[in-house]
């Protein structure tokens, strides 16, 4: 007899169904508690097929963000290192955001987390010793090894301590541009046909000081998210594109994870995206905008707005392009989807890191070095948000979705906004 069966004939004459909807529609605050109700709600809550039914209705609230200080601004107290983290969800129908949840996250010491993307309510941090995944709404996290020699992950870091009344506020500034250790990037997403979510590792071979680096290739080895203790790195072998993991953030997007190419080692200009399918686990280049060939890497970022893949990008007039991609009959164009102006009053709103999300009535709204803006068709701007300037954003919605790792250490520090999730992380 399934449980769901049993939930129909033990609820009191409530048809599960109903119950189902009604919980599927809660934050995950609730269901983390509600799940020890009953042996049933707990099988129920727990079941993949309602966490992703729960995540499907997240997906339908206001757009919501997360910003971190990971990789910037890290703060010791005592013996611990903490991360900020930054929650916050746009109301759809006021466009406002009605509050917002600010927590200090306990993370292993000296470890420099920078925060690099989200999937289905779970973050992924890159450390300079290992990789942290964390799902705030549920605060399990799981720490993975990096897969390589710690001394190769030791960077030129100039560290620079600032006493803050009883804290110690730690400010690294790294310098990628080493001429001795690679380039590393990291890329986290959901395979659609196993449902498990796996980490893509690059590693670049660095630039010599000549410059003749064409012919060597960065590797790649992947580590997928289950419940096996002994889970490992999986070896995929030479990248066929020289991937920019310095200025280039690598983005999720149905089933597959994209990168966009070197502006200056990759020998191919007709280059500029890469995407590497989860399921097979192969690399491939995309069609891009013709207008974004030979542009900077590092003015440009990759989104998804409206169910498709985006393509953003800064000119010299302090323009914020957005193009967005279409896919009919594995035909790819693109079509230029907002312009906007982001130099007002003498000044340059948007940051080099940046997420976007969209409003009904064609608004778009951009988090950007911890503030979120409002821009509006009649090309008005508003603030909707600020909060700490040295933040990194990710668009961010709440899930179930279980890690199988452990609890974290959460302190809440005021007052935010973002989306829940209820998805697992697999404990070592």
């Amino acid at each position: 007899m399934t449980s769901s069966r049993r939930l129909r004939q033990n609820d009191h004459g409530v048809p599960h169904d109903l119950i189902e909807d009604i919980l599927a529609k809660l934050p995950v605050k609730s269901l983390v508690r509600f799940k020890y109700v009953s042996e049933q709600w707990f099988r129920l809550i727990t079941d993949p097929r309602f966490i992703d039914l729960h995540l499907s209705n997240q997906l339908k609230n206001g757009p919501g963000f997360v910003t971190a200080s990971s990789g910037s601004l890290i703060c010791y107290v005592g013996s611990r290192s903490y991360v900020f983290l930054g929650s916050m969800t746009v109301n759809r129908d006021s466009c406002t955001i009605p509050h917002s949840d600010i927590w200090l996250v306990s993370v292993s010491k000296d470890n420099d987390y920078e925060m690099l993307n989200s999937c289905d309510g779970i973050l992924c941090f890159q450390g300079r010793f290992n990789i942290w995944v964390h799902n705030p709404a549920t605060k399990e996290y799981r720490l993975l090894p990096s897969g390589m020699n710690s001394s190769s992950l030791l960077i030129n870091t100039l560290i620079v301590s600032l006493p803050i009344l009883n804290f110690h506020i730690y400010i690294y500034i790294v310098g990628p541009w080493c001429s001795c250790h690679p380039h590393l990037g990291l890329g986290f997403g959901r395979e659609l046909v196993t449902k498990r979510y796996k980490i893509v590792r690059l590693c670049n071979p660095c630039p010599s000081e000549t410059g003749q680096d064409h012919q060597h290739h960065g590797h790649c080895v992947v580590f997928t998210l289950d419940p096996n203790p002994n889970a490992c790195w999986k070896t995929i072998g030479e990248v066929p594109y020289k991937i920019d993991v310095v200025f280039s953030r690598s983005l999720y997007f149905n089933g597959a994870i994209y990168w966009l190419t070197d502006e200056i080692y990759h020998l191919n200009q007709a280059e500029v995206i890469v995407m590497f399918d989860l399921h097979n686990e192969k690399f491939q280049a995309i069609p891009h905008p013709s207008s974004c060939s030979n542009k900077p890497r590092r003015l440009m970022q990759l989104g998804t707005l409206r169910e498709c893949l985006c393509l953003a990008h800064k000119d010299v007039d302090s323009l914020l392009n957005i193009w967005i991609m279409d896919k009919q009959q594995q035909k790819i164009t693109w079509e230029k989807l907002y312009c906007i102006e982001v130099f007002r009053n003498g000044q340059l709103l948007i940051s080099s890191r940046l997420a976007f999300a969209e409003h009904k009535g064609g608004t778009l709204l951009v988090c950007t070095g911890g503030v979120v803006y409002l821009f509006k068709p009649n090309n008005e701007i508003s603030c909707l948000w600020h909060g700490d300037a040295y933040s990194v954003p990710t668009a961010f919605n709440e899930s179930l979705v279980h890690l199988y790792g452990r609890t974290v250490t959460q302190f809440k520090r005021g007052v935010i906004a973002y989306t829940e999730s209820l998805v697992p992380i697999y404990t070592l």
